[in-house]
């Protein structure tokens, strides 16, 4: 009943995405991490790294950043996504969900909101599931404040196995 229910997520998440052409997939060549933010007067990502962007399904992912806070942060969401080029014909989102940012910042510095301007080092590692199909994925992650104003954004493509 579960592999059911992922078969008919993934249809329904296949016709709803259409097009590989659509805006929130900019390749990067699997040429590391691409600052996609809008403004610069919240935050900047430094040294953004992964362990490799050829991936294996089951193997753990290390991903390294340094982010300079340039303004207090009281509240946000990350939304993130990982959409699967599927045979150069259709995208298909495995991933499109938001995340309360202040927890997530907690997971990964063990500081908690208000996030106070300075430098901070991120580190956080997962194991990549078997559930994702071998070929190009391309994932951004977007933060936003309390107000709806963007405050970073990355994105890279990576290659699964």
């Amino acid at each position: 009943m579960n592999i059911l229910l992922i078969i008919l997520s993934v249809v329904l998440v296949t016709t709803l995405t259409g097009s590989t052409n659509n805006y929130y997939n900019e390749p990067t060549g699997n040429k590391g991490f691409t600052d996609c933010s809008l403004t610069k007067k919240f935050a900047q990502f430094f040294n953004v790294s992964l362990t490799s962007y050829t991936l294996k399904r089951g193997d753990r992912i290390h991903w390294n950043a340094d982010l300079q806070i340039k303004r207090t942060i009281q509240w946000g969401i990350l939304h993130f996504t990982m959409i699967h080029q599927f045979k150069n014909y259709t995208n298909i989102t495995f991933l499109d969900d938001k995340f309360n940012l202040c927890d997530f910042f907690v997971d990964l510095t063990n500081k908690h909101c208000p996030i106070q301007p300075r430098m901070y080092h991120l580190y956080y590692q997962a194991q990549i599931p078997n559930l994702f199909w071998p070929g190009r994925y391309y994932t951004k992650g977007t933060a936003y404040n309390e107000e709806g104003e963007e405050m970073g954004c990355q994105q890279t493509e990576v290659t699964i196995k």
